[in-house]
């Protein structure tokens, strides 16, 4: 008899482990991001933007990056942002590695296997919307660069799918996009996020970002260690998911 109780005592502390675990899981990535977070000052950015364009227009950049992007000069690598992108202005780019869908500006992100070996082995192609037309693209061709400039900011502006904000702009400053694409083939491209207000509580975009934070996908100002904790964290807790059900199935 005391055998059998003993047996229970010792399921029931291990179901108690495990549920602590998981707590912690829910807990842990929202604590750590508020911790990091709070009170710190904005981070600074190099941005080759012009910043009072971008406020006449209501955009208020929490964080950014520039590259300048030669014509076939290989990929440039975004890794200040909360999640990597790569770019490449070409005269092939594929969708992602062998079908040739252009002449352009291409995006890519890692996926789930170059995220977990730090490689691009999985990338994948990241679609493009056009804010002028609202046409979403594969990627950014080059008559589109140049038909979609807009004089006045002397940029062409798109977004990507996960919402970041991509800034192209002639790398002479001179507002000839045209020069910039098809004579001297050197461009400025730059990818941001924006500060942005909603009156209207967006469920799904609040599940993006605690998905993210939970499986450590993006850091979101986080140090870089937390990311990684927190995978090391999420895969704990998938096998004390499995062990739990065990256990309840058991008593």
């Amino acid at each position: 008899m005391s055998s059998v109780g003993g047996k229970m005592s010792g399921s029931g502390s291990m179901v108690r482990i495990y549920i602590f675990v998981l707590i912690l899981n829910l807990v842990f990535p929202v604590l750590g991001y508020t911790f990091t977070a709070f009170g710190i000052s904005p981070e600074d950015f190099e941005a080759d933007l012009n910043m009072d364009s971008l406020m006449m227009i209501g955009i208020n950049l929490i964080d950014a990056e520039s590259h300048d992007l030669e014509y076939n000069g290989g990929w440039s690598y975004y890794t200040e942002l909360n999640t990597t992108i790569r770019a490449q202005f070409m005269d092939d780019v594929r969708d992602p590695w062998f079908t040739i869908i252009g002449d352009g500006i291409g995006f890519q992100k890692q996926g789930p296997v170059g995220k977990a070996f730090d490689s691009w082995i999985s990338a994948y192609r990241v679609s493009v919307k056009s804010v002028l037309t609202n046409e979403i693209m594969k990627w950014i061709s080059n008559s589109t660069l140049v038909i979609e400039f807009n004089t006045e900011y002397n940029w062409t502006r798109f977004t990507l799918a996960d919402g970041h904000h991509v800034f192209v702009t002639p790398f002479d400053n001179d507002g000839n996009m045209t020069k910039a694409v098809f004579d001297d083939g050197h461009v400025n491209v730059t990818i941001a996020k924006s500060f942005e207000e909603q009156d209207d509580f967006n469920f799904w975009s609040f599940i993006g970002w605690y998905g993210s934070l939970l499986l450590g996908d993006t850091s979101w100002g986080l140090p870089p260690i937390f990311s990684w904790f927190i995978r090391i964290l999420a895969g704990i807790s998938v096998f004390a998911i499995v062990m739990l059900t065990k256990d309840l199935i058991r008593l």
